[in-house]
């Protein structure tokens, strides 16, 4: 599998489009024109703005707050195991994830290049608070004879431990301490070469040098879909949080080019509202719980890209349907992504695959 040879975003759009096409998997335009007319404005409003990434936390510099940010979107993932780690953790995937970088801070645990390169499935398990392994009986007969046995949690705990040690080889091997520095070293780069940074310019930079990032998949038919979804969300969190603070390094002109960032709620939320339409087979998979695959995965994921364009393109037409107007791709996704959180959309079962760090 490559990454593209064109520009990162344009190529997420394209390949997502093609192998839509080629799939039983549609967007309904009278899904679309549906959503719009029914969308509440003031929710809108509420739910587009991306409060949850904001924490409650003091940084002594711009840079470690930066650094902070871009370690949680590095490794938000862990979505197919969002029943095991509510059974075994007490959280959401999204919620381990920022409770363990929260834990990072707090605790004195440095989120460095080095800490990173080196850090093992124990070191994880215990600040992400996960349990990966339990007692279990050698024999039913002999229950004070126990051996120690994985639970359902410990291949996301390897998957943090992977991402977290393949970025920090590649941080130690080029003289990164961080993270952060890695980020702002780029768009410092940019900004001598041509005045200001930019949005796409950060998601291949960050693509190409972190494995955690390189967010595609290669259907059956062999054609490559690419999604970048933790890269564009990283760069949208730096934008939206500290392009007021630091406009030189984050002030992204074409923030608004980006796609939505496509994980397994936002299909779930298109599925459920009936903008995507799935086979019955396929829907089977959601409403038991089931593991769909990459194929599956990537094509719904894939179909909610091309959705949510549609979606926001009628939004700025001439002749928009519905309250809300001028819709970007970044608003929308947050507010298919919180609105999933609000009362019974919580009930919605959710699309699952849990061999994956990207999503």
């Amino acid at each position: 599998m490559s990454l593209p040879n064109t520009d990162f975003i344009q190529a997420v759009r394209t390949t997502c489009k093609q192998v839509v096409d080629k799939s039983p998997v549609k967007v309904s335009e009278q899904g679309v024109k549906d959503f719009l007319t029914k969308l509440e404005k003031p929710s809108y409003e509420e739910l587009a703005i991306d409060t949850p990434i904001r924490m409650p936390l003091k940084f002594s510099t711009l840079a470690e707050e930066v650094n902070f940010v871009a370690v949680i979107d590095l490794l938000n993932f862990g979505s197919g195991y969002r029943v095991p780690l509510h059974e075994l953790a007490g959280r959401g995937a999204f919620d381990v994830i920022r409770f363990g970088v929260m834990s990072f801070h707090v605790g004195g645990t440095p989120m460095t290049a080095e800490k990173f390169k080196t850090i093992d499935i124990f070191d994880v398990a215990s600040i992400f608070q996960l349990p990966i392994e339990k007692e279990v009986p050698v024999k039913e007969d002999m229950p004070f004879m126990t051996t120690n046995q994985a639970t359902a949690v410990k291949p996301f705990a390897q998957g943090i431990v992977d991402v977290l040690n393949s970025t920090g080889n590649f941080l130690v091997d080029h003289g990164y301490k961080d993270l952060a520095a890695f980020i702002m070293d780029i768009t410092q780069t940019q900004i001598t070469a041509s005045g200001s940074p930019t949005a796409s310019h950060l998601v291949e930079k960050l693509v190409r040098a972190l494995p955690g990032l390189q967010d595609l998949s290669v259907t059956p038919d062999g054609d490559t879909v690419y999604l970048f979804k933790k890269a564009q969300i990283l760069v949208y969190h730096l934008w939206f949080l500290f392009h007021d603070q630091d406009p030189d390094h984050f002030g992204y002109t074409d923030i608004d080019q980006l796609t939505i960032f496509s994980d397994n709620v936002i299909p779930t939320m298109l599925i459920h509202l009936g903008v995507l339409v799935i086979p019955d087979a396929w829907q089977q998979d959601l409403d038991t719980n089931q593991d769909v695959g990459e194929y599956k995965a990537y094509i719904m994921r894939a179909a909610s890209v091309v959705a949510c364009e549609e979606i926001v393109k009628l939004s700025r037409s001439d002749q928009p349907i519905g309250p809300v107007h001028n819709m970007t791709e970044g608003a929308l996704d947050v507010y298919l992504w919180r609105l999933g959180k609000v009362g019974d959309y919580r009930k919605v079962p959710r699309m699952e695959w849990r061999d994956t760090v990207m999503f």
